[in-house]
């Protein structure tokens, strides 16, 4: 029968290289051990069997049986060469020599844990409805947004390019949108919370920002004025969140007054440059005003400091290019260029008033933030704190620690966050959290029940409305403390049994 031999030559030394051997042969019924020196001489490659350096042959039969025959060579090296015999083997097939195992069905998936072993167990079906709404409603605002923004791109070009006809059939299509209010619907509108979390989250700064930017632009472009006033329907009712978008929106249009500038420099239009330049200039004066936190309005400002900055090498470089053309011209006279001679206005470029009182408000709002992050460390603390007094079964500690977090939340809702509805997301909303979570636990622990929102709402025993996102949030992280207990009473061996059934099934 014919036997295909692969022999392997690996010399000594660190540095040589192997050489690989393919030998079509007859080989006699004998061992790879025995095979190995005959199939040496009979290929005339070396001499003796005993004169060749350490060498392993893997022998390949139509049973495809491989047997390894080891002279004098270490275990790695084997194992090394036994490897790419197995790799050249597969160069047909790339398949072939892969361990597959036979078939067998695993045992079926366990099942949810029964509910009957506690002793109340809600139904999520109202949660999953209003959430539900929540997420219909911000498609819709969403939609409205996405196409606000496009147009106001759009509307921007056509300014820089001086389609105003365009730019203001632009403005007419924006002004065709449903507004925020019919997006959302009356129910969501009407409460202010919530109205500003969806709009926070669905993309209305950035329409609105880029919406008071085309505003603005266009002012200028048409009477020299930077503040222009925004359409009602496009506010959001939220007097910071509508303060500082308006803000932003009057530094993205001193931005685009730049690349107007650096257009009109291509035509020596040292003017409008400089009236560029008296604006952004009064502009960065008015900003420094504010104490502004590290917020998009800080990176904001920072920009009109640079904007300010190229404006002025611009006007200077437009000036030294005026004198030098003069003094070619053997003249003082500077090239006439298309209104050069506009008269100047009667009206203030920025309406200070109007920035006045925008400056009075961030304040009181910044002032309402730093206490809202203060008194949500508090609840925070107090509703850990009570978790691990429950933890230990202190329920008399957990008690007053939750109703010291119930007095500071509603402390700190009824004087600021009912003011400013935006300062509910971020630390105010984790505290909540922390809250529902330390009233769920101690619901389980004590009742073996789980709440569902309108009990939550009953046991929190404060006057505003907790948010669907507190709530999960605080029954998700209840997950956590549960399994905790869970490993704490298996130590109790058999006998805790029923206890960690009833962990399992209020996770499942």
């Amino acid at each position: 029968r014919a036997f295909e031999v692969m022999l392997v030559l690996w010399p000594h030394g660190a540095h040589k290289r192997p050489s690989l051997h393919v030998l079509h042969t007859e080989v006699p019924p004998l061992s790879a051990r025995f095979a190995l020196p005959w199939c040496l001489g009979t290929a005339g490659l070396f001499g003796p069997a005993t004169a060749f350096a350490p060498v392993a042959a893997v022998v390949w039969t139509h049973q495809v049986r491989r047997q390894i025959c080891r002279h004098s060579m270490s275990k790695r090296t084997a194992e090394t060469l036994t490897s790419c015999a197995a790799a050249s083997e597969r160069e047909g097939d790339s398949m072939q020599g892969i361990a597959v195992p036979l078939a067998e069905a695993p045992s079926t998936p366990r099942s949810l844990a029964s509910t009957a072993v506690l002793a109340e167990a809600p139904s999520f079906e109202a949660s999953v409805v209003q959430y539900s709404a929540l997420r219909a409603a911000g498609k819709q605002l969403s939609e409205v947004t996405g196409v606000g923004k496009q147009l106001s791109d759009q509307i921007l070009t056509r300014l820089q390019r001086s389609d105003m006809a365009g730019a203001t059939s632009l403005l007419d299509s924006i002004g065709q949108l449903p507004s925020f209010e019919s997006a959302l619907g009356a129910s969501i509108w009407g409460d202010l919370e919530q109205r500003v979390q969806l709009c926070w989250s669905h993309g209305v700064s950035t329409f609105l920002e880029a919406f008071i930017t085309c505003l603005c632009f266009q002012s200028f472009l048409q009477r020299g004025v930077l503040t222009a006033e925004v359409p009602g329907r496009w506010l959001v009712g939220a007097q910071d969140l509508d303060d500082e978008l308006y803000l932003l929106g009057v530094i993205g249009a001193v931005r685009e007054m730049e690349r107007y500038a650096v257009n009109r420099g291509q035509d020596l239009d040292l003017r409008s440059v400089r009236v560029c330049l008296g604006v952004a200039e009064s502009l960065e004066e008015v900003l420094m005003q504010f104490s502004f936190r590290n917020s998009d309005l800080r990176t904001r400002f920072d920009g009109v400091k640079y904007c300010v900055k190229r404006l002025q090498s611009l006007a200077y470089e437009i000036d030294l290019a005026h004198q030098r053309a003069a003094v070619t011209a053997r003249t003082a006279k500077v090239p006439e260029v298309e209104g050069a001679t506009a008269p100047a206005g009667i009206i203030p470029v920025i309406d200070l008033q109007f920035i006045a009182g925008i400056k009075m408000r961030y304040d009181l709002f910044d002032e309402g933030r730093e206490q809202v992050m203060k008194q949500s460390r508090d609840v925070i603390k107090n509703a850990k704190n009570a978790i691990y007094a429950l933890q230990r079964g202190d329920y008399k500690r957990a008690d007053a620690l939750l109703v010291s977090c119930a007095k500071d939340a509603t402390d700190v809702h009824s004087r600021i966050i009912s003011g400013y509805p935006r300062l509910r997301s971020g630390s105010f909303s984790n505290a909540m959290e922390e809250f529902v979570e330390a009233l769920a636990y101690r619901a389980f622990r004590q009742d073996k029940r789980l709440l569902s929102m309108t009990q939550m709402q009953e046991a929190a025993t404060i006057p505003f409305a907790l948010s669907l996102p507190e709530y999960l949030g605080g029954v998700m992280d209840l997950t956590g403390e549960v399994g905790r207990l869970a490993i704490r009473s298996a130590s109790h061996g058999r006998s805790a049994r029923q206890d960690v059934e009833q962990c399992l099934a209020c996770v499942d």
